[in-house]
This record gives C-alpha cells, structure tokens and sequence, in this order.
C-alpha cells in the first residue's frame, strides 16, 4: 500500500500535467481567436509579374483590408514552384506563412518529379481564388477550322503534328498529351523554356499546336497566324463565346489551371475559417472579376471544403497524364 506522500507526489504531479495542457489548449485557442495580430506572409511558387503573382497580389490586397493587416507577397521560384511549396510545408503552422499555388505543386509535381512534400498530408486548402482553362491554339497553316478537323488531319498524319509547351511536365504538356490519348492521335511533343517562345514558333509555323495558357494566347486572338480551335475548361470563356470548349468535341476531357491559397497542415481551424470567409468574399468582388476576366481567368472563391475535394479528385486525372506523356520519375 502506497504512503499517503507518494499519493500526494502523484496528485501534485498529476495536476501539474493537466494545469499545463490546459495552459497550451488556452493559448492555441486564444492565438486562433486572435489572429491575425501581425503581417501575414503568401508565398508564391514563381516570379513577380506572372498570372499567380497577379492573383496573389489581388488578394493579398483584399485580405489587407480585411483583417487590417499587411500582407507580404514572397516570390520563391525554382524548381516548378516546389521550393516555395517545400518551404511552406515545413513553415510554423499558426496562419502567418501560407502558400498561394497552383496544381502544378500539388497535383502535378508528384509524378513529374521528386519532392519533399506530401501535397495532401502537409496542407489545408483554404479556397480556390481563380481557375483558367487552356486554349487549343493551331498554326494557320494547317487545314483545320475545328476540333473534329484538326483531329481527322492529324489521324491522316500520324507524328507530323508537333506541339509545343513551356517543358517536360508542365500542365500544357501533361494536357496536349490527353488531348492526344483521348483523340486517338499521335503528336510529337517538343518541349521549350516557356509559352513565349512556344508562341513564337507557333505563330511562324515551326510548330502545329499548343494547348497554351489563356492569357498567353488571348491577346493574339483574331490574328492570321493562329486559328483558335477550343478552350480546355468546362465551359466556353465570355471573351470567346465563340470558340467552343474541347469536351464538346471530346465529351470528359476538361483541364484547369487553379490559383489559390493553402496553409501548412496543424492551422488551427479557426484561422482556416477566418482565411476562407475573406478569400472567397475577395474573389466575389466585381473589380477582381473584370481585372481577372481580362487575363482569361474565372473568379472561383471556393469553400475550403470544395478546395480539398478538387485537391483529392484531380490526383487520378494528372497521374493518367502523366503516364500518357510516358515521363518518368528518375
């Protein structure tokens, strides 16, 4: 039979463990509430001045006014936007540090190329702030007015159409790849260091097609140097209602680019919370819309519900791509 000391030591002992995670418990509640009681830092996954810098700048401005706080935007190129990803993904997770990306990091990344991160272990979606769809752009100098014409030319010529993208397992080559699979066709992919000079070739004949980013290809609509087939997305773009989206043509085959904002996994759900409400509330903001129209970019705003389930789902439609495109992780 234990002394009544040793009861006591226990007890004391006891009290000063539950004392303790009830001190943590309090605080985390208290911070969660808090926040934000400083400057909030996004990191974006590629240079300034890009359609993610843009977007993130948006709504960094919009989550500033919301919160009253400053919202620092942190460019963290390299390695197809896996470092900033890498480094968010280790970052304290209490709300400060977040990650605006795309599904290039998350859904891409992890069948093209080794990473450090586990996309959905080591982040919270918070909310999808825009999507875009590809435009399915040819060389005026193929004879095809349509996504069925441009097919029957290239199963008339299988491996004579080449096709551009911005490199190796990017989401324009990982969606011209699909298109091929699903068309029954055989292209040539010829990869480059960016949509520019993808553009370039495009526009001179050098190379038949390129499944390029809309903001890339919108400006050269109307021009005699490219025939504008089709958009990747569900639905037609406003700017071209008329050109047709490519699922009507072939039924299924969608594919969006999304931007938007996630946290480092641990985020107190209260923080999540409070980043939701303001996300989506920016991205139903009619001055966003026309400025994110006019980049060939639809406002989404999605619930961080909604986000996880995309985050999910389009893991299985990248990793057929990916195997259609033939690359393999070394």
């Amino acid at each position: 039979m234990r002394s009544c000391h040793g009861l006591s030591a226990i007890l004391r002992k006891t009290t000063l463990i539950l004392g303790a995670a009830f001190a943590l418990t309090s605080t985390t509640g208290a911070s969660a509430q808090d926040w934000p009681a400083g400057p909030i830092t996004f990191v974006v996954p590629y240079a300034a001045g890009g359609n993610t810098d843009i977007m993130a700048r948006m709504l960094a401005e919009s989550i500033s006014q919301e919160f009253g706080q400053t919202v620092i935007v942190d460019n963290k190129g390299g390695a197809g936007g896996a470092i900033a990803a890498e480094f968010v993904a280790r970052a304290n997770p209490d709300g400060y540090t977040l990650f605006f990306g795309a599904n290039a990091q998350t859904s891409v990344a992890p069948y093209v190329q080794r990473i450090k991160y586990d996309p959905i272990k080591n982040f919270k979606p918070i909310s999808i702030f825009g999507t875009n769809g590809a435009i399915l752009a040819i060389s005026s100098k193929v004879p095809a007015n349509n996504v069925a014409e441009f097919i029957a030319y290239a199963k008339a010529n299988p491996n004579k159409i080449n096709y551009g993208s911005g490199g190796i397992g990017t989401i324009a080559h990982l969606a011209s790849a699909m298109f091929a699979a699903r068309a029954g066709v055989q292209m040539q992919h010829v990869p480059y260091k960016g949509g520019s000079q993808t553009i370039m070739d495009l526009s001179s004949g050098h190379i038949e097609m390129y499944l390029g980013n809309t903001s890339e290809i919108l400006p050269l609509a109307g021009t005699k140097e490219l025939k504008l087939l089709a958009v990747s997305s569900k639905e037609r773009l406003k700017d071209l209602p008329n050109v047709p989206a490519i699922a009507e043509t072939l039924p299924g085959y969608t594919i969006e680019a999304w931007n938007g904002l996630l946290a480092p996994a641990g985020t107190p759900q209260a923080v999540i919370n409070k980043l939701e409400a303001a996300a989506m509330k920016a991205a139903r903001k009619p001055d966003i819309i026309i400025k994110l129209e006019k980049l060939g970019i639809v406002a989404k705003g999605t619930s961080s519900a909604e986000h996880q389930q995309i985050l999910e789902s389009e893991q299985v439609f990248f990793r057929e791509a990916v195997n259609m495109a033939g690359i393999k992780v070394e």
